[in-house]
Protein backbone atom coordinates (compact mmCIF):
# COMPACT_ATOMS: atom_id res chain seq x y z
CA UNK A 1 0.00 0.00 0.00
CA UNK A 2 2.88 2.40 0.73
CA UNK A 3 4.23 2.01 -2.80
CA UNK A 4 0.77 2.54 -4.31
CA UNK A 5 0.14 5.70 -2.28
CA UNK A 6 3.41 7.27 -3.31
CA UNK A 7 2.88 6.23 -6.93
CA UNK A 8 -0.58 7.81 -6.95
CA UNK A 9 0.88 10.96 -5.43
CA UNK A 10 3.57 11.17 -8.11
CA UNK A 11 1.01 10.59 -10.87
CA UNK A 12 -1.29 13.19 -9.33
CA UNK A 13 1.47 15.80 -9.47
CA UNK A 14 1.60 15.32 -13.26
CA UNK A 15 -2.17 15.30 -13.80
CA UNK A 16 -4.34 18.34 -13.06
CA UNK A 17 -7.61 16.57 -13.85
CA UNK A 18 -8.05 15.61 -10.19
CA UNK A 19 -9.01 11.99 -10.76
CA UNK A 20 -7.71 8.85 -12.40
CA UNK A 21 -8.89 5.30 -12.95
CA UNK A 22 -7.01 2.20 -11.90
CA UNK A 23 -7.97 -1.45 -12.14
CA UNK A 24 -7.91 -3.93 -9.25
CA UNK A 25 -8.37 -7.15 -11.17
CA UNK A 26 -11.61 -6.67 -13.13
CA UNK A 27 -12.81 -3.86 -10.84
CA UNK A 28 -12.34 -0.19 -11.81
CA UNK A 29 -11.45 2.16 -8.95
CA UNK A 30 -11.64 5.95 -9.19
CA UNK A 31 -8.78 7.73 -7.38
CA UNK A 32 -9.71 11.30 -6.38
CA UNK A 33 -6.88 13.59 -5.29
CA UNK A 34 -7.52 17.28 -6.02
CA UNK A 35 -9.50 19.52 -3.61
CA UNK A 36 -11.86 20.57 -6.41
CA UNK A 37 -12.80 16.98 -7.28
CA UNK A 38 -12.76 15.77 -3.68
CA UNK A 39 -15.29 18.45 -2.81
CA UNK A 40 -17.89 17.08 -5.25
CA UNK A 41 -17.98 13.76 -3.40
CA UNK A 42 -17.43 14.85 0.19
CA UNK A 43 -19.96 17.68 0.17
CA UNK A 44 -22.68 15.43 -1.20
CA UNK A 45 -25.54 14.51 1.15
CA UNK A 46 -26.20 11.34 -0.86
CA UNK A 47 -22.72 9.96 -1.66
CA UNK A 48 -22.19 8.64 1.86
CA UNK A 49 -22.08 4.85 1.35
CA UNK A 50 -18.85 3.00 2.15
CA UNK A 51 -17.49 0.41 -0.32
CA UNK A 52 -17.19 -3.31 0.40
CA UNK A 53 -13.55 -2.82 1.43
CA UNK A 54 -14.89 -1.60 4.79
CA UNK A 55 -16.79 -4.84 5.40
CA UNK A 56 -13.81 -6.39 7.17
CA UNK A 57 -14.37 -3.90 10.01
CA UNK A 58 -17.97 -5.01 10.48
CA UNK A 59 -16.85 -8.33 12.00
CA UNK A 60 -15.25 -6.31 14.80
CA UNK A 61 -17.16 -3.03 14.99
CA UNK A 62 -20.57 -4.09 13.70
CA UNK A 63 -22.45 -1.43 11.77
CA UNK A 64 -21.75 1.59 13.93
CA UNK A 65 -21.11 5.15 12.86
CA UNK A 66 -17.94 4.27 10.93
CA UNK A 67 -19.31 1.38 8.86
CA UNK A 68 -23.06 2.02 8.59
CA UNK A 69 -24.77 3.81 5.74
CA UNK A 70 -28.15 5.08 4.61
CA UNK A 71 -30.93 5.68 7.12
CA UNK A 72 -29.11 3.92 9.95
CA UNK A 73 -26.09 6.19 9.58
CA UNK A 74 -28.25 9.34 9.41
CA UNK A 75 -30.16 8.37 12.57
CA UNK A 76 -27.05 7.29 14.47
CA UNK A 77 -25.16 10.48 13.58
CA UNK A 78 -28.08 12.60 14.77
CA UNK A 79 -28.33 10.68 18.05
CA UNK A 80 -24.58 10.76 18.80
CA UNK A 81 -23.76 14.36 17.89
CA UNK A 82 -24.84 15.75 21.33
CA UNK A 83 -22.34 13.38 23.00
CA UNK A 84 -19.52 15.52 21.57
CA UNK A 85 -20.89 18.87 22.69
CA UNK A 86 -18.44 21.30 24.33
CA UNK A 87 -19.93 20.69 27.79
CA UNK A 88 -19.33 16.95 27.45
CA UNK A 89 -15.76 17.46 26.26
CA UNK A 90 -15.09 19.51 29.40
CA UNK A 91 -15.74 16.37 31.45
CA UNK A 92 -13.40 14.33 29.25
CA UNK A 93 -10.64 16.92 29.77
CA UNK A 94 -10.34 15.92 33.43
CA UNK A 95 -9.79 12.30 32.40
CA UNK A 96 -7.10 13.23 29.86
CA UNK A 97 -5.19 15.27 32.44
CA UNK A 98 -5.36 12.44 34.94
CA UNK A 99 -4.01 9.82 32.52
CA UNK A 100 -1.18 12.17 31.52
CA UNK A 101 0.24 12.06 35.04
CA UNK A 102 1.37 8.42 34.73
CA UNK A 103 2.53 9.03 31.16
CA UNK A 104 4.82 11.89 32.19
CA UNK A 105 6.12 9.94 35.20
CA UNK A 106 7.10 7.08 32.90
CA UNK A 107 8.91 9.45 30.57
CA UNK A 108 10.83 10.94 33.51
CA UNK A 109 12.43 7.50 33.89
CA UNK A 110 13.29 7.39 30.18
CA UNK A 111 14.93 10.81 30.44
CA UNK A 112 16.95 9.70 33.46
CA UNK A 113 18.16 6.59 31.62
CA UNK A 114 19.28 8.70 28.67
CA UNK A 115 18.91 5.96 26.05
CA UNK A 116 16.94 6.11 22.78
CA UNK A 117 13.51 4.48 22.94
CA UNK A 118 10.42 4.12 20.79
CA UNK A 119 8.17 6.99 21.85
CA UNK A 120 5.35 5.55 19.74
CA UNK A 121 4.91 2.62 22.16
CA UNK A 122 4.54 4.98 25.11
CA UNK A 123 2.10 7.28 23.38
CA UNK A 124 0.02 4.31 22.18
CA UNK A 125 -0.43 3.22 25.78
CA UNK A 126 -1.47 6.64 27.06
CA UNK A 127 -3.86 7.06 24.11
CA UNK A 128 -5.46 3.72 24.99
CA UNK A 129 -5.59 4.67 28.68
CA UNK A 130 -7.33 7.92 27.77
CA UNK A 131 -9.83 6.36 25.39
CA UNK A 132 -10.50 3.53 27.85
CA UNK A 133 -11.44 5.96 30.59
CA UNK A 134 -13.28 8.37 28.28
CA UNK A 135 -15.24 5.59 26.57
CA UNK A 136 -15.96 3.23 29.45
CA UNK A 137 -14.75 4.88 32.65
CA UNK A 138 -11.99 2.30 33.13
CA UNK A 139 -8.51 3.33 34.27
CA UNK A 140 -5.29 1.53 33.37
CA UNK A 141 -6.75 0.08 30.18
CA UNK A 142 -3.55 0.48 28.16
CA UNK A 143 -1.44 -1.46 30.66
CA UNK A 144 -3.15 -4.80 29.97
CA UNK A 145 -1.15 -7.34 27.98
CA UNK A 146 -4.05 -8.41 25.77
CA UNK A 147 -5.56 -4.96 25.41
CA UNK A 148 -6.10 -5.28 21.64
CA UNK A 149 -8.11 -8.48 22.09
CA UNK A 150 -10.51 -7.21 24.72
CA UNK A 151 -13.12 -5.82 22.38
CA UNK A 152 -13.36 -8.86 20.11
CA UNK A 153 -13.49 -11.20 23.11
CA UNK A 154 -16.59 -9.60 24.55
CA UNK A 155 -14.98 -7.21 27.02
CA UNK A 156 -17.23 -4.37 25.91
CA UNK A 157 -20.36 -6.40 26.59
CA UNK A 158 -19.13 -7.14 30.11
CA UNK A 159 -18.51 -3.46 30.82
CA UNK A 160 -21.94 -2.51 29.46
CA UNK A 161 -23.64 -5.12 31.65
CA UNK A 162 -21.75 -3.98 34.73
CA UNK A 163 -22.43 -0.30 34.11
CA UNK A 164 -26.16 -0.97 33.60
CA UNK A 165 -26.23 -2.86 36.90
CA UNK A 166 -24.45 0.03 38.59
CA UNK A 167 -26.93 2.57 37.23
CA UNK A 168 -29.89 0.51 38.43
CA UNK A 169 -28.31 0.09 41.86
CA UNK A 170 -27.82 3.84 42.26
CA UNK A 171 -31.49 4.45 41.57
CA UNK A 172 -32.83 1.60 43.69
CA UNK A 173 -33.09 1.01 47.43
CA UNK A 174 -29.65 0.37 48.90
CA UNK A 175 -30.72 -2.70 50.89
CA UNK A 176 -32.46 -4.53 48.06
CA UNK A 177 -29.76 -3.68 45.56
CA UNK A 178 -27.03 -4.76 47.94
CA UNK A 179 -28.57 -8.19 48.38
CA UNK A 180 -28.86 -8.77 44.63
CA UNK A 181 -25.21 -8.18 43.73
CA UNK A 182 -22.80 -11.12 43.76
CA UNK A 183 -19.34 -11.00 45.32
CA UNK A 184 -17.88 -11.77 41.90
CA UNK A 185 -19.57 -8.68 40.47
CA UNK A 186 -18.24 -6.57 43.38
CA UNK A 187 -14.68 -7.78 42.78
CA UNK A 188 -14.88 -7.18 39.03
CA UNK A 189 -16.17 -3.62 39.53
CA UNK A 190 -13.48 -2.83 42.11
CA UNK A 191 -10.71 -4.09 39.80
CA UNK A 192 -11.98 -2.56 36.57
CA UNK A 193 -14.17 0.40 37.41
CA UNK A 194 -12.15 1.72 40.35
CA UNK A 195 -14.10 3.70 42.91
CA UNK A 196 -17.83 3.28 43.34
CA UNK A 197 -18.33 6.91 42.36
CA UNK A 198 -19.45 6.65 38.77
CA UNK A 199 -17.30 8.46 36.21
CA UNK A 200 -19.31 10.02 33.42
CA UNK A 201 -18.00 8.31 30.28
CA UNK A 202 -19.13 7.95 26.68
CA UNK A 203 -20.79 4.68 27.70
CA UNK A 204 -22.87 6.48 30.35
CA UNK A 205 -24.11 8.93 27.75
CA UNK A 206 -25.16 6.04 25.51
CA UNK A 207 -26.94 4.31 28.39
CA UNK A 208 -28.90 7.48 29.05
CA UNK A 209 -29.94 7.41 25.40
CA UNK A 210 -30.96 3.77 25.81
CA UNK A 211 -33.26 4.76 28.65
CA UNK A 212 -34.94 7.08 26.15
CA UNK A 213 -35.40 4.03 23.85
CA UNK A 214 -32.92 5.36 21.29
CA UNK A 215 -30.28 2.61 21.46
CA UNK A 216 -30.15 -1.14 22.12
CA UNK A 217 -27.32 -3.03 23.85
CA UNK A 218 -26.03 -4.01 20.40
CA UNK A 219 -26.11 -0.38 19.24
CA UNK A 220 -24.16 0.69 22.32
CA UNK A 221 -21.52 -1.99 21.82
CA UNK A 222 -21.05 -0.92 18.19
CA UNK A 223 -20.52 2.72 19.10
CA UNK A 224 -18.24 2.08 22.08
CA UNK A 225 -16.10 -0.26 19.97
CA UNK A 226 -16.01 2.31 17.16
CA UNK A 227 -15.06 5.10 19.57
CA UNK A 228 -12.27 2.93 20.99
CA UNK A 229 -10.94 2.00 17.54
CA UNK A 230 -11.12 5.44 15.95
CA UNK A 231 -9.97 7.27 19.07
CA UNK A 232 -6.90 5.17 19.79
CA UNK A 233 -4.89 4.20 16.71
CA UNK A 234 -5.42 7.46 14.84
CA UNK A 235 -4.56 9.74 17.76
CA UNK A 236 -1.51 7.75 18.88
CA UNK A 237 -0.13 7.79 15.32
CA UNK A 238 -0.69 11.53 15.03
CA UNK A 239 1.04 12.24 18.36
CA UNK A 240 3.92 9.89 17.54
CA UNK A 241 4.53 11.50 14.16
CA UNK A 242 4.26 15.00 15.68
CA UNK A 243 6.96 14.38 18.28
CA UNK A 244 9.12 12.63 15.69
CA UNK A 245 8.91 15.51 13.20
CA UNK A 246 9.34 18.24 15.81
CA UNK A 247 12.41 16.44 17.17
CA UNK A 248 13.99 16.82 13.73
CA UNK A 249 13.31 20.57 13.66
CA UNK A 250 14.91 22.16 16.77
CA UNK A 251 13.75 25.67 15.85
CA UNK A 252 10.14 24.45 15.78
CA UNK A 253 10.56 22.67 19.10
CA UNK A 254 11.92 25.79 20.78
CA UNK A 255 9.07 27.88 19.41
CA UNK A 256 6.58 25.39 20.89
CA UNK A 257 8.39 25.55 24.22
CA UNK A 258 8.36 29.35 24.28
CA UNK A 259 4.63 29.38 23.56
CA UNK A 260 3.91 26.85 26.31
CA UNK A 261 6.03 28.75 28.87
CA UNK A 262 3.68 31.68 28.40
CA UNK A 263 0.61 29.51 29.00
CA UNK A 264 1.47 26.82 31.57
CA UNK A 265 3.40 26.66 34.82
CA UNK A 266 6.60 24.53 34.68
CA UNK A 267 5.03 21.58 36.52
CA UNK A 268 1.48 22.08 35.25
CA UNK A 269 -0.67 18.97 35.66
CA UNK A 270 -4.12 20.35 34.83
CA UNK A 271 -4.42 21.89 31.38
CA UNK A 272 -7.66 23.86 30.96
CA UNK A 273 -9.82 24.67 27.93
CA UNK A 274 -8.55 28.24 28.10
CA UNK A 275 -4.96 26.96 27.99
CA UNK A 276 -5.78 24.78 24.99
CA UNK A 277 -7.29 27.68 23.06
CA UNK A 278 -4.02 29.62 23.42
CA UNK A 279 -1.80 26.81 22.04
CA UNK A 280 -1.93 28.16 18.51
CA UNK A 281 1.56 27.26 17.33
CA UNK A 282 1.35 23.76 18.82
CA UNK A 283 -1.89 23.30 16.89
CA UNK A 284 -0.15 24.43 13.69
CA UNK A 285 2.48 21.74 14.28
CA UNK A 286 -0.16 19.06 14.85
CA UNK A 287 -2.04 20.10 11.72
CA UNK A 288 1.13 20.13 9.64
CA UNK A 289 1.93 16.63 10.89
CA UNK A 290 -1.55 15.46 9.90
CA UNK A 291 -1.02 17.04 6.50
CA UNK A 292 2.14 15.03 5.88
CA UNK A 293 0.93 11.90 7.66
CA UNK A 294 -2.88 11.74 7.50
CA UNK A 295 -3.82 8.94 9.88
CA UNK A 296 -6.49 7.72 7.46
CA UNK A 297 -4.62 7.76 4.12
CA UNK A 298 -7.57 6.51 2.03
CA UNK A 299 -11.30 7.29 2.34
CA UNK A 300 -13.76 5.21 0.33
CA UNK A 301 -17.16 6.08 -1.12
CA UNK A 302 -19.60 4.36 -3.48
CA UNK A 303 -20.96 6.47 -6.34
CA UNK A 304 -24.66 5.71 -5.87
CA UNK A 305 -25.91 7.85 -8.76
CA UNK A 306 -24.27 8.90 -12.00
CA UNK A 307 -22.45 12.20 -11.47
CA UNK A 308 -20.21 14.62 -13.32
CA UNK A 309 -16.78 15.37 -11.86
CA UNK A 310 -14.63 17.91 -13.65
CA UNK A 311 -16.26 17.13 -16.98
CA UNK A 312 -16.04 13.35 -16.60
CA UNK A 313 -19.19 11.24 -16.31
CA UNK A 314 -18.84 8.79 -13.43
CA UNK A 315 -21.26 5.85 -13.67
CA UNK A 316 -23.35 4.52 -10.80
CA UNK A 317 -21.75 1.77 -8.71
CA UNK A 318 -18.12 2.87 -9.10
CA UNK A 319 -15.95 2.82 -5.98
CA UNK A 320 -14.16 6.13 -5.40
CA UNK A 321 -11.07 6.30 -3.22
CA UNK A 322 -10.21 9.76 -1.91
CA UNK A 323 -6.51 9.99 -1.09
CA UNK A 324 -5.74 12.58 1.64
CA UNK A 325 -2.09 11.52 1.36
CA UNK A 326 -2.06 12.90 -2.21
CA UNK A 327 -4.49 15.78 -1.59
CA UNK A 328 -2.17 17.10 1.12
CA UNK A 329 0.78 17.14 -1.29
CA UNK A 330 -0.90 19.26 -3.95
CA UNK A 331 1.68 21.86 -5.03
CA UNK A 332 -1.09 24.27 -5.97
CA UNK A 333 -1.77 24.66 -2.23
CA UNK A 334 1.51 23.67 -0.54
CA UNK A 335 4.65 25.16 -2.08
CA UNK A 336 7.00 22.54 -0.64
CA UNK A 337 4.68 19.64 0.18
CA UNK A 338 7.41 17.24 1.34
CA UNK A 339 8.89 19.73 3.82
CA UNK A 340 7.61 19.94 7.40
CA UNK A 341 6.52 23.56 7.81
CA UNK A 342 4.00 24.51 10.54
CA UNK A 343 3.64 27.93 8.91
CA UNK A 344 1.48 26.19 6.30
CA UNK A 345 -1.24 26.57 8.93
CA UNK A 346 -0.68 30.19 9.85
CA UNK A 347 -4.14 31.84 9.88
CA UNK A 348 -3.45 34.04 6.87
CA UNK A 349 -2.53 31.00 4.74
CA UNK A 350 -5.44 28.86 5.91
CA UNK A 351 -7.95 31.60 5.10
CA UNK A 352 -6.85 31.67 1.44
CA UNK A 353 -6.78 27.89 0.94
CA UNK A 354 -9.50 25.62 -0.42
CA UNK A 355 -10.87 23.89 2.72
CA UNK A 356 -10.81 20.55 0.88
CA UNK A 357 -7.04 20.82 0.47
CA UNK A 358 -6.81 19.58 4.07
CA UNK A 359 -8.98 16.60 5.05
CA UNK A 360 -7.30 14.55 7.82
CA UNK A 361 -10.68 14.24 9.58
CA UNK A 362 -12.56 13.72 6.30
CA UNK A 363 -15.08 16.46 5.43
CA UNK A 364 -18.73 17.06 4.68
CA UNK A 365 -21.55 15.10 6.33
CA UNK A 366 -19.31 12.10 7.12
CA UNK A 367 -16.54 14.08 8.77
CA UNK A 368 -15.04 12.74 12.00
CA UNK A 369 -17.52 13.27 14.83
CA UNK A 370 -14.72 13.09 17.41
CA UNK A 371 -12.22 15.51 15.86
CA UNK A 372 -12.59 18.10 18.65
CA UNK A 373 -11.99 15.39 21.24
CA UNK A 374 -8.92 14.22 19.30
CA UNK A 375 -7.43 17.71 19.03
CA UNK A 376 -8.10 18.37 22.71
CA UNK A 377 -6.37 15.12 23.69
CA UNK A 378 -3.36 15.76 21.47
CA UNK A 379 -2.90 19.30 22.76
CA UNK A 380 -3.01 18.21 26.40
CA UNK A 381 -0.61 15.28 25.98
CA UNK A 382 1.84 17.08 23.69
CA UNK A 383 1.84 20.34 25.65
CA UNK A 384 2.80 18.51 28.82
CA UNK A 385 5.45 16.56 26.94
CA UNK A 386 7.10 19.53 25.20
CA UNK A 387 6.96 21.70 28.33
CA UNK A 388 8.87 19.11 30.35
CA UNK A 389 11.15 17.41 27.81
CA UNK A 390 13.32 18.12 24.81
CA UNK A 391 13.12 15.44 22.11
CA UNK A 392 16.29 14.45 20.25
CA UNK A 393 16.03 12.26 17.11
CA UNK A 394 17.80 8.90 16.97
CA UNK A 395 17.50 8.28 13.22
CA UNK A 396 17.38 10.53 10.17
CA UNK A 397 13.96 11.99 9.39
CA UNK A 398 13.75 10.35 5.94
CA UNK A 399 14.52 6.88 7.30
CA UNK A 400 11.09 6.61 8.86
CA UNK A 401 8.09 6.93 6.58
CA UNK A 402 4.46 6.18 7.19
CA UNK A 403 3.26 2.59 6.89
CA UNK A 404 -0.26 2.79 5.46
CA UNK A 405 -2.66 0.13 6.67
CA UNK A 406 -6.15 0.93 7.93
CA UNK A 407 -4.32 3.66 9.83
CA UNK A 408 -1.08 5.33 8.76
CA UNK A 409 1.53 4.33 11.36
CA UNK A 410 5.23 5.12 11.79
CA UNK A 411 7.05 2.41 9.85
CA UNK A 412 9.90 2.16 12.36
CA UNK A 413 8.17 3.58 15.40
CA UNK A 414 9.33 6.96 16.73
CA UNK A 415 12.89 6.44 18.00
CA UNK A 416 14.01 9.43 20.05
CA UNK A 417 15.97 10.33 23.16
CA UNK A 418 14.57 12.83 25.65
CA UNK A 419 16.15 15.14 28.21
CA UNK A 420 14.42 16.93 31.06
CA UNK A 421 14.33 20.70 30.60
CA UNK A 422 15.99 22.73 33.34
CA UNK A 423 12.98 25.05 33.59
CA UNK A 424 10.68 22.21 34.69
Amino acid sequence: MERELRTWTELASCNDKGLMRIWVGPKPILIVYRPETVRVIMESQTLISKPMEYDVLKYWLGTGLLTSTGEKWHNRRKILTPAFHFSILANFLQKINRECDDFIAGLDKKAAEGYPFDFYKNVKNVALDIIGEAAMGIRGYGAETDRHLKIVQGFTEKVIASRKTERKRVRSDSVSSGSSRSSEQEIWEQENLGTKARRQAFLDLLLEMQEENKLSDSDIREEVDTFMFEGHDTVSSAMGFTVYMVAHHPEVQEKIFEELKGILEPDETRVTHEDISRMRYLEQCIRETLRMFPTVPIIGRVIQDEIDINGFRIPKGITAMIAPFAVHRDKHYYENPDVFDPDNFAPEKVSKRNPFAYIPFSAGPRNCIGQKFAMMEMKVVLSRFFLRFKAIPSVHELENRGLPELVLRPKKGCPIRIVRRKES
